[in-house]
């Protein structure tokens, strides 16, 4: 649907403005901030309240946007929005480079971005079957302590410490490592999990029985689901959104239960942001929020999700180029730590 200039530029006045004040827009204010007449406002207004773009919540009140009328503002209006060159340099500065997993990059973008826009963010790490196994370590901690290191082709790292005593003695843990990785290398994790037994059977039985709880232990990383992990969702206890029971009720339940936010990942497009307006997403709970997603993807491979919680009325000229930034960056730093990790790995080789 198109828009002329002035009913754009309208629709974009009234926005701005709600998003500041969350308070309903009327024809005065317009008026004074556009030079038009109020006459002119109100039959604007009323055009773009027939074609949904915005709603009168109370017979005296002012408009205030409607989902449909957000939709066609992040289309249309602020599509090419980018930061500001010092904008950028800043969060440059506060995105590390010596962050040496994958997971905590994401973690460490998820507190950026709430930082900066004071919205909930929110981080999704992939799920086990988009991971094969790149490495696995086992490393002697003490006496009697062995690490087991879990590294997948898309950059997830798992790690766990078990009781090293009577398991495998301090000269195999080497070779068995060895073995680990000719045996398990490049396979699925789902495919391990699922035939552990037959692996246990198979191929451990003449080797040593007490190497069978180590086994079991690297099972349970491979079970490991993804994770949610949410940050600054006490940025949200200030608006006057969530000054309703109701609304507060909803979001308390998102970031606790974090399902829809997990459902909400598997949509969408990768290497995209992907903004979810009201009731454009099926679950109830979140139809006075937006979400906003960047996924990340390295070699086709999914390697985590960032996203935005925040209300309808979010600054989205702030934070799309925001989480856009963080996203490409995020996205830049993770294939050189990988780029970097198979030149060394390439070394040891030649080596």
């Amino acid at each position: 649907m198109k828009l002329d200039d002035r009913k754009k530029k309208i629709l974009e006045v009234v926005i701005e403005e709600y998003t500041a004040t969350a308070e309903p827009v009327g024809s005065l204010k317009l008026s004074k901030d556009l030079g038009l007449s109020s006459a002119t406002i109100r039959n604007e207004m009323a055009a773009l309240e027939k074609l949904g773009f915005l709603e009168q919540p109370h017979t005296s009140a002012g408009r205030i946007p409607t989902t449909e009328g957000y939709r066609w503002y992040v289309d249309h209006i602020i599509n090419e929005k980018t930061l500001l060159p010092k904008e950028k340099a800043s969060i440059d500065k506060m995105l590390s480079d010596d962050v040496l997993r994958f997971e905590s990059l994401i973690k460490e973008a998820t507190q950026i971005l709430s930082r900066l826009t004071n919205y909930a963010s929110y981080a999704v790490s992939p799920e086990i079957d988009d991971c094969t196994v790149e490495e696995i370590k086992l490393v002697k901690l003490g006496k009697n302590k062995l690490m087991i290191i879990l590294l997948a082709d898309n950059g997830l790292v798992k790690e766990t410490v078990i009781n090293n005593e009577n398991v495998l003695p301090d000269e195999n843990v080497e070779a068995f490592n060895n073995y680990l990785n000719y045996k398990l290398k490049g396979m699925n994790f789902r495919d391990i999990y699922d035939n552990i037994t037959p692996f246990i059977e198979n191929e451990l039985n003449n080797i040593n029985d007490n190497i069978v709880p180590l086994i079991l232990e690297l099972n349970n990383l491979l079970t490991t689901n993804s994770e949610v992990y949410v940050d600054g969702a006490s940025n949200m206890l200030a608006l006057p959104e969530l000054k309703k029971s109701e609304t507060l009720k909803k979001f308390l339940n998102v970031i606790e239960t974090k399902d829809a936010l997990k459902e909400l990942v598997k949509t969408g497009y990768d290497g995209n942001i992907n903004v979810y307006i009201g009731q454009e997403t099926s679950f109830d709970d979140l139809k006075d929020f937006t979400i906003i997603t960047y996924k990340q993807k390295i070699n086709e491979k999914e390697v985590g999700t960032i996203g935005i919680i925040g209300p309808k009325r979010m600054d989205y000229k702030k934070v799309i180029p925001t989480i856009k930034y963080i996203g490409d960056m995020l996205q830049e730093k993770m294939e050189k730590k990988r780029g970097g990790k198979k030149e060394n790995d390439r070394k040891r080789k030649r080596e």
